[in-house]
């Protein structure tokens, strides 16, 4: 990253800009051009390892692109302000965002996808203790799996001492 001051590396703090963010933007290798597409996630952590989940149907352009190259990269945001300046050159847009790469993969096990969603949910449903499951809906469903191999943010908003 070009601007140090900027940069964060702490992975729980990483973890915890994820939390605020509510759109993920998946980029796929391509055949002739990468493909990106934002789609709705879950952030979890454990041991120092970041982990997203994803869900939706098991077919389309994002499961083609995953099954020919597993290796996905991503970028999420938050906190978003336009800041207007004179001359105009000097305005900027103030925000905190995390970007990385992992590797991307089905969830198989039930309990896994349970998990997944449970993860997943809580993203937006910071209240709900627990969530309920169609068994049958959730067999058909595609749950992936983002294990973050890196990941690094950067906030240019002052940050507080």
């Amino acid at each position: 990253m070009r601007r140090q001051d900027r940069a964060i590396e702490d992975k729980k703090e990483i973890f915890e800009i994820m939390k605020e963010c509510h759109v993920c933007s998946l980029a796929f290798s391509g055949e002739e051009y990468p493909y990106v597409v934002p789609v709705n996630f879950g952030a979890d952590l454990e041991e120092d390892r970041i982990t997203l989940y994803f869900h939706g149907a098991g077919s389309g352009t994002k499961i083609e692109r995953m099954k020919a190259d597993d290796r996905v990269s991503f970028c999420m945001y938050t906190g978003e302000e336009l800041v207007i300046k004179t001359p105009a050159c000097r305005s900027t847009m103030l925000y905190t965002s995390v970007c990385g790469k992992g590797r991307l993969s089905f969830v198989e096990n039930s309990e896994e996808k349970k998990k997944g969603l449970d993860i997943l949910m809580r993203q937006y449903d910071k209240e709900s203790e627990s969530f309920a499951y169609d068994d049958g809906l959730l067999d058909r469903m595609a749950i992936l799996k983002l294990t973050v191999e890196q990941a690094t943010g950067k906030s240019n908003r002052p940050r507080q001492s």
